[in-house]
């Protein structure tokens, strides 16, 4: 157990260094202004971005304005880490929400827009953005541990579930064509998630430390699975992998040690089994019990 918590830690670290990075490194010719509890920083076009928040409140309702300009954008993970969090309501004047900002609130029940929002929009206090139906944030702090991905979406997105761990199953929608970068980063409880041959990539990290995770099914639709898409998933003892893939990133099943991957006869897949040294069969390994 303190090995698993070791190497979690060390993944979580690592990772959250290379997202921060990320972020400084787009902002790092953007000068940083502070108003109240916000951090922001002013657009080409002379609206705010926030960039960070560091209140302590419980229910929020983020400003249209700050200094008496108009807040247009929340940055990637702007309210990150934020536990006090239990209810956050985006004004219409929003155009342009990067990855999940509430990544990792504990406490964070409901995300709320206006039914008139023009750009954004909640159902059952989960976060999307119409214009491309994509699905930007699933608040951690819902208790329910089943959850249904809503039909017509298309993508779920970076950090969408992020460290969302009361959640145990997911179902996806046959809509959905991409599973983004961290998507169910740490869901520590997840059981049961069905991939519909629909999605044709998985990115990377997008089920990194899914410790309760033990069979996945990659469907035929999927061409390619991410960097460290599984690793740390160690109670994982199954994977079925069809010849319809055609990459697979580095550590994309690292850390998992119980695992056999299930590959096509010279395909793509059981060469990378083989080169990473990864136990795998094939989908008629036994049939010569039945001849």
């Amino acid at each position: 157990m303190e090995k698993k918590c070791f190497v979690a830690l060390l993944m979580v670290v690592v990772m959250m260094c290379a997202c921060w990075t990320g972020v400084l490194a787009e902002d790092v010719e953007r000068e940083a202004f502070t108003s109240g509890d916000y951090e922001y920083a002013l657009l080409d076009d002379g609206t705010i971005g926030i960039t960070g928040y560091k209140g302590s409140a419980d229910r929020l309702a983020i400003p249209a304005k700050l200094d008496g300009k108009a807040v247009t954008s929340i940055g990637d993970r702007a309210f990150f880490l934020c536990n006090s969090l239990t209810s956050v309501s985006i004004p219409d004047s929003v155009e342009q929400i990067g990855t999940n900002p509430f990544a990792v609130c504990s406490a964070l029940k409901t995300i709320s827009v206006s039914p008139e929002h023009p750009y954004f929009a909640t159902i059952d206090g989960v976060l999307f953005r119409k214009a491309d139906k994509i699905l930007i944030a699933y608040p951690a702090g819902i208790k329910s541990t089943t959850y249904s991905i809503p039909y017509g979406i298309t993508t779920i997105g970076d950090s969408a579930f992020y460290k969302c761990s009361s959640l145990k199953s997911v179902t996806i929608p046959d809509t959905v064509t991409s599973i983004g970068n961290d998507a169910f980063y740490w869901c520590s409880s997840l059981t049961s998630i069905a991939i519909p041959d629909s999605v044709t990539s998985i990115e990377n990290s997008a089920f990194l430390s899914c410790y309760s995770l033990t069979s996945v099914t990659i469907p035929h639709s999927v061409t390619s699975i991410g960097d460290s898409a599984f690793i740390g998933c160690d109670s994982l003892t199954s994977i079925i992998i069809s010849d319809s893939v055609t990459s697979i990133g580095d550590s994309a099943f690292s850390y998992c040690p119980d695992l056999t991957l299930t590959v096509p006869r010279n395909s793509y897949a059981a060469e990378y089994a083989k080169t990473n040294n990864i136990p795998y069969t094939y989908p008629d390994a036994n049939d010569w019990l039945n001849n």
